[in-house]
């Protein structure tokens, strides 16, 4: 395993800026790939900052950015740059957290706030230049989203009512959207970064890497001042003011989101003890992606976590097996 770990060690600098450069040009120029491709630059870039070291692997993905940068404006044709340096420096942050051995918040937050960060400038910086609020340039960004999601809906075999409900409630779709959309932000991008920290982890495991810190994330557990905001964002869902429903819906969106993360890591920890296929596994998280409505149970064994404790029933459970 240590002889398997000392060859990824000594990857040749020319070898690896190529294959991160190969990376970063399919997600600009190849459609659609290079949107699953984007997701997954993180893990990439933390996986090679973790075995390769993080100089070596920043080098690469800066210089592959430039070189994408130059061709961009060469070519003036308008690349994904600044989504694909937002994605590559999380990468680099997750792996350089990590390699100091942070603590698993840490290596989630920090990333997070960056792309958080990355977006706010966006839409700040994008508002003034064509001399708006950022505000309407977000309800521009939603409307058009909305817009080509029906399009979409139009050219699938959708019954006629359902894609006419759609285009009938365009405008309080694109209402509703605006008003969650700091806690969906902040959600996509907390999600974006524990999705590449879980992949990267495994990946690691099977080069003969682990990382301490990482070693019991199904035993992660939110902490407990958590659910006082989770129960005063609720309840101020009752106060007839616009501007305190505003706060406090995208409020309690985030923290039912932590909730969420905690019941996966309920589940995951039962999966384990109970050695269940990872076949069934994967089809279990696969179910929650599609259908959502069953992550409002999950949402549920998070927070009742907080009183029952879960996974020492579970493990009380496997002993008296």
């Amino acid at each position: 395993m240590e002889r398997f770990r000392t060859s990824f060690l000594n990857i040749p600098f020319l070898k690896l800026l190529f294959f991160v450069a190969a990376f970063v040009f399919a997600i600009a120029f190849i459609p659609f790939i290079g949107s699953v491709a984007l997701v997954l630059l993180p893990v990439i870039l933390f996986f090679n900052g973790i075995v390769n070291g993080k100089v070596k692997t920043s080098a690469a993905f800066l210089i592959s950015f430039l070189l994408l940068f130059f061709l961009s404006a060469l070519l003036q044709r308008n690349l994904p740059a600044v989504a694909i340096f937002t994605m590559g420096m999380a990468g680099l942050l997750i792996a350089q957290v990590a390699a100091r051995n942070g603590s698993i918040e840490k290596t989630v937050i920090y990333p997070s706030i960056f792309i958080i960060a990355a977006i706010c400038i966006y839409f700040v910086y994008g508002g003034s230049v064509l001399s708006i609020n950022p505000w309407q340039l977000v309800e521009r960004h939603i409307a058009a989203a909305v817009e080509e999601n029906i399009k979409l809906y139009s050219q699938l075999p959708f019954r006629a009512e359902d894609i006419n409900f759609f285009k009938d409630n365009k405008q309080d779709i694109t209402n509703g959207l605006t008003r969650i959309f700091p806690a969906l932000v902040v959600i996509t991008a907390t999600l974006i970064v524990w999705a590449n920290i879980l992949l990267g982890k495994r990946i690691l495991g099977k080069a003969g890497i682990v990382l301490p810190k990482f070693t019991a994330l199904n035993r992660w557990k939110v902490p407990e001042f958590i659910i006082w905001i989770f129960i005063v964002s609720g309840g101020l869902f009752f106060v007839q003011n616009k501007d305190i429903t505003f706060f406090s819906s995208n409020i309690f969106l985030v923290t039912s989101f932590i909730y969420l993360l905690q019941g996966l890591a309920i589940v995951s920890f039962f999966f384990q003890k109970k050695n269940v296929p990872f076949f069934f596994r994967y089809l279990f998280y696969f179910l929650i992606a599609v259908q959502q409505i069953l992550m409002i149970p999950i949402v549920a064994i998070g927070l009742f976590d907080i009183w029952i404790d879960f996974r020492k029933y579970f493990q009380k459970d496997q002993a008296t097996t």
